[in-house]
């Protein structure tokens, strides 16, 4: 009896540990020729665990897709495969090392244990050629893919944590021109998400070499004490990937060693691939190098950049634009210079940002003062079928106040309107008899940027040509016209009213009551449009009859406060007399349903007018 016990309860344990996976997978590790960790995928996801050597062994074979998901299955684990992933940078395949050292640099500082095998792979000289598949997506293996950016946490969760942030693997875009589209955060991602490093295209020579730098640069602080001398010395590789992602990783790791000079020498490259991936790091927000030029900027330093502000590629063109920015008044002799620039997309971006200066660039403006006669503008390169991103906005653009007006665009690209631009918010008042002979140039944008440069001064000359402008075919250019008589005040009025009153008859139900909200605005301007409104009053037009007595109202009031004030000519009073008049009667109508409040407006201001006192 006591042995058919025995013989149960053993079967019942047999069963109770193979039923266990976790206890199988350790059962199979310690047989295992290579040590495997078990690990699971991000929180949510229902997938069986993995086996991590497994996942590395298929990397010795798999293709760039499979070779993608791989590492994004080691990258997102909540365990410690750490040890595990150090025992699989031992195997001799170049092609495993590479994708584990990635996966290794996507677990950032949790992989500091490998930051001595990753310095060592930096010597490791042999091609790691990628397998490309072949298939209708990838027509050749001689086409490189282009897989979606890699998105890493500034700083990875422990394995402890109940969060699991996705990394995704190391990119290799094609060598197409100009470089591949650049994917924008999910709302779900931070900025401190970001840390992209460079990305060399298609397989490029020194894989093993650029990818244990890349991991290094993820790793970040815990790799710094050891890192940086071999880092340093990757700095002066006649490879320039090997340069460019040595001074990413460097900026990323907090090393103190100058770096701007060699992140300037990739961006002026020959290689518009290479500059585009310069332009990408800095543009990152989770990289370091904004920090680098504010360091160790020097004099010439906004002069090298100024050279790349022609650059074919938009993004590189952007990225000297913000660093110059950046450099502040530090950047004001090469911007001063680069206002004679043969190229006019150069002249166009140095005086806007030396607008942007502001006051403290005043020193420009004899240099600025030619550019009004500019005949320059920059005409976005065809694309042939290629994408080419768009060029970016180069209008100069400021929040508003209450006193101020906005600035006008720029869409044509005209290097005389961003010195309009720039001349107005620079305030010196010697640019003024230049400005005014420039308001008269034939192009409506010129006008319109001369006009509000003009008014920065508080000078009016231009009111008259912009006031001609609301009434362009042009819709963007009305739009401009109308920000801008606003700033005139009162003397703005004789050209809105006209513009608004025409849009009282339109079909459209938005456009028109708009044009009613806005007509309330100009007070006694407006009493010539009180017979359009009183129309209305009866229309059954949506919404417009509630809109047209609320403004009504407000018309009446303005006007009732001018005549006490003596600003309403008698003419003018028995016009609003009999105009109120007629309003109020269509209000207090039998079958009339007006709020209260405009109508006491109407009555009082006619009361008002008429001289009888309450």
């Amino acid at each position: 009896m006591s042995s058919r016990i025995g013989v149960a309860l053993s079967l019942v344990t047999i069963m109770s540990f193979l039923a266990d996976p976790i206890r199988v997978a350790a059962q199979e590790e310690k047989f295992s020729s290579s040590p495997a960790v078990i690990a699971k995928r991000g929180e949510g996801e229902n997938a069986k665990p993995i086996i991590v050597a497994e996942l590395v062994e298929q990397l010795r074979t798999a293709d760039i897709g499979k070779r993608r998901e791989i590492i994004q299955q080691l990258s997102d684990t909540q365990q410690d495969i750490v040890p595990a992933l150090l025992r699989a940078m031992d195997d001799p395949d170049p092609l495993v090392k590479s994708g584990v050292a990635e996966a290794l640099g996507n677990l950032t500082d949790d992989a500091a244990p490998a930051v001595p095998r990753l310095i060592e792979m930096m010597n490791d000289g042999r091609r790691a050629i990628v397998p490309m598949p072949s298939s209708p997506r990838y027509p050749s293996q001689s086409i490189p893919v282009t897989p979606a950016p890699i998105r890493l946490p500034a700083r990875r969760p422990s394995a402890r944590s109940l969060r699991v942030l996705p990394a995704r693997p190391l990119l290799f875009p094609p060598l197409a021109s100009p470089p591949p589209r650049l994917t924008t955060t999910t709302e779900e991602e931070t900025d401190n998400e970001r840390r992209l490093p460079p990305t060399p295209p298609g397989n490029p020579e020194n894989r093993l070499r650029i990818t244990a730098i890349i991991a290094l640069g993820k790793i970040g602080l815990p790799a710094r004490s050891l890192a940086t001398p071999p880092l340093t010395e990757a700095l002066q590789d006649p490879d320039p990937w090997v340069k460019l992602n040595a001074t990413w990783a460097l900026s990323q790791i907090g090393a103190s060693v100058p770096l701007l000079s060699h992140w300037l020498e990739a961006l002026q490259h020959s290689d518009p691939n290479l500059r585009h991936s310069a332009a990408t790091v800095f543009e990152d927000s989770g990289s370091l190098l904004p920090k680098v030029l504010g360091a160790e900027a020097d004099n010439n330093t906004a002069r090298s950049l100024v050279t790349v502000l022609n650059d074919g590629d938009s993004l590189v063109r952007s990225v000297a634009h913000k660093a110059l920015s950046l450099l502040g008044t530090d950047a004001l002799p090469g911007l001063i210079e680069a206002l004679k620039a043969p190229e006019p997309i150069v002249r166009l971006q140095a005086a806007e940002l030396l607008g942007n200066l502001g006051e403290s660039a005043q020193s420009a403006v004899p240099d600025l003062l030619p550019l009004l006669r500019d005949t320059g503008r920059y005409v976005p390169p065809s694309s042939n079928g290629l994408f080419f991103p768009p060029p970016p906005r180069l209008s100069i653009r400021f929040p508003r106040s209450p006193q101020e007006i906005s600035v006008p665009t720029n869409p044509q690209e005209l290097v005389r309107v961003n010195a309009a631009i720039a001349l107005g918010k620079l305030g010196d008042r010697s640019a003024i008899p230049a400005l005014i002979t420039a308001v008269g140039d034939n192009n409506p944008w010129m006008q319109l940027a001369s006009g509000w440069a003009l008014l920065k001064f508080g000078e009016i000359q231009g009111l008259p040509v912009v006031g001609r402008l609301v009434q362009h075919p042009e819709p963007l250019i009305q739009r401009e016209a109308l920000s801008q008589l606003r700033g005139y005040g009162d003397q703005g009025f004789p050209y809105l009213v006209p513009y608004y009153a025409a849009r009282l008859d339109s079909t459209n139900d938005n456009d028109r009551n708009n044009a009613i909200i806005r007509l309330g605005k100009f007070g006694v301007a407006s009493l010539d449009v009180v017979p359009k409104l009183r129309a209305l009053l009866v229309s059954n037009k949506k919404d417009s009859p509630g809109y047209a007595a609320t403004i009504l109202g407000e018309i009446a009031r303005d006007t009732a406060i001018a005549w006490q004030n003596g600003n309403l000519s008698e003419d003018q009073r028995q016009q609003a007399i009999s105009e109120f008049t007629q309003v109020l009667s269509i209000m207090q109508a039998p079958n009339a349903r007006f709020n209260r409040e405009p109508i006491d407006r109407v009555r009082t201001g006619l009361a008002t007018l008429r001289g009888v006192q309450f």
